[in-house]
């Protein structure tokens, strides 16, 4: 089934009006009104199958799917990591990585931040992975990072994207030469506050690996939390995958997610696929029009600094004075 083209209209990228028609949505008053039924797909090879066209097509529309984790990545070592790295330098062998903050890095977005929910991250651009992560955590992340090249191919081929313009659409993600996060989360029970804001992500696709209840999604308007499943991969498509492919055959949506206020210590790991964003190297954010080829939108790096100000800014509109800056 093929849903007519989406949107033509540019969307807006910046603070106060990338979530306009959403703050309703993202208040924290709207309460949970069941569990997220999502559909399930498995890569085979190149392919990513679903059960059926119906199952992909509900999966792209949502946004959000659960895939098999397949069974030459092992996710014992990512688990263990998630788990210890806030502890400091007293719990080895990860705990350590609590004292290497961003001054470390030399980038803000990265190293260890406590943020003004109840989540603590240590987070790394692929570049930092080979010198700063152990071995094992940078393995993982660069079979994620191939992982992630193939749910996002066979996604733009569904849709439309033709291959000759997929490079420069994803800024090199289709090669596997993008821009990559991988990030571990650890909620603070201490800290009293939602465990993570709703938000959607910024980049094409999310990767995500949690054994314990606390996300929660929106669609159809209406707050689901997305059960556990120790076999699957949470799949979540970002904006920069909303924006080009809004005016496709089969628009593919940003799902809207939140954590929950969370009781006692909760850890995952993701991984983050974007556009790259490196100085000089940014080709930007794009669009993609059936018949015209690609339009840019904004910067890589513009989108990710709006939406990171929206994500961390909290969850009311914001007023007359927010928004005309």
């Amino acid at each position: 089934m093929s849903r007519a083209p989406g949107n033509t209209a540019a969307p807006e990228i910046r603070r106060g009006r990338i979530y306009r028609d959403l703050y309703e949505k993202r208040a924290s008053g709207p309460a949970v009104q069941g569990d997220a039924h999502l559909e399930r797909a498995r890569i085979q090879g190149d392919r990513l199958e679903f059960t059926d066209s119906r199952a992909r097509e509900t999966a792209l529309a949502d946004g959000v799917f659960l895939l098999e984790i397949p069974a030459d990545i092992d996710v014992a070592a990512g688990d263990a990591f998630s788990r210890q790295f806030h502890l400091g330098p007293d719990s080895p062998p990860y705990g350590r990585f609590r004292d290497l903050g961003s001054e470390h890095f030399g980038d803000p977005l990265l190293g260890f931040h406590q943020r003004v929910n109840q989540i603590e991250q240590f987070l790394l651009e692929r570049r930092f992975w080979a010198s700063d992560y152990p071995p094992e955590i940078a393995r993982l992340g660069e079979q994620l990072t191939r992982l992630s090249q193939k749910v996002l191919c066979a996604v733009l081929s569904h849709v439309g994207v033709p291959e000759r313009d997929r490079q420069r659409a994803t800024g090199g993600c289709s090669r596997a030469a993008g821009s990559y996060h991988l990030t571990f989360n650890h909620y603070r029970p201490e800290h009293r506050d939602v465990g993570l804001s709703s938000h959607k992500d910024d980049g094409f696709l999310t990767i995500l690996r949690t054994t314990t209840p606390g996300l929660e999604v929106n669609r159809k308007d209406r707050w689901e939390r997305v059960p556990v499943d120790p076999d699957c991969f949470v799949i979540n498509f970002g904006l920069s995958m909303e924006i080009l492919t809004a005016p496709t055959k089969a628009p593919v949506a940003a799902i809207m997610h939140r954590v929950a206020r969370q009781g006692g210590d909760r850890s995952s790991f993701g991984h983050f696929s974007s556009s790259g964003c490196a100085p000089g190297m940014d080709e930007g954010v794009f669009r993609y029009l059936p018949g015209s080829g690609l339009d840019r939108v904004c910067g890589s790096r513009e989108l990710i600094d709006e939406n990171d100000h929206e994500i961390y800014a909290g969850t009311d509109a914001p007023g007359d004075k927010r928004r005309e800056h």
